[in-house]
């Protein structure tokens, strides 16, 4: 009985720690998401407003480098660099879409022997700007 009892134990505390280092990794993507989507969004809408030409019949060539400007700011604006550990960042520019990627390191609670005591989570998010 006392080793039923010690094996049963054993496996309910490696779910514990399965389940407590994939909800960390969970919630830190959703949340890498969420600011890769207002990065974006912020860089689209910061160059919607600059290359909007009235009277025009085709798109603008939208600068590369405002969008990585626009994309700094906000990441700047929410703290992105104190809330997620080695944070790295692209934002390109590929005709009328912007595209912001945002790349971090999970540091997971739990280190079980054999495993990795961090993982590398990325988030894309897009946005086109069609401004004539």
């Amino acid at each position: 009985m006392t080793v039923l009892i010690i094996g049963f134990t054993a496996v309910v505390l490696m779910m514990i720690v399965v389940v407590t280092d994939i909800s960390k990794v969970f919630l830190v993507r959703r949340d890498l998401d969420a600011t890769a989507d207002g990065a974006v969004l912020a860089a689209a809408n910061g160059l919607a407003a600059i290359y909007t030409q009235p009277n025009t019949k085709e798109n603008a060539q939208l600068d590369p480098d405002e969008a990585r400007r626009l994309t700094a700011e906000y990441l700047d604006s929410v703290d992105a660099s104190n809330r997620f550990g080695g944070l790295d960042w692209s934002a390109d520019v590929a005709g009328t879409t912007v595209t912001v990627t945002l790349s971090s390191t999970v540091e997971l609670p739990f280190e079980p022997p054999g495993w990795q005591g961090a993982v590398d989570v990325e988030a894309d998010a897009s946005a086109i700007v069609p401004v004539r």
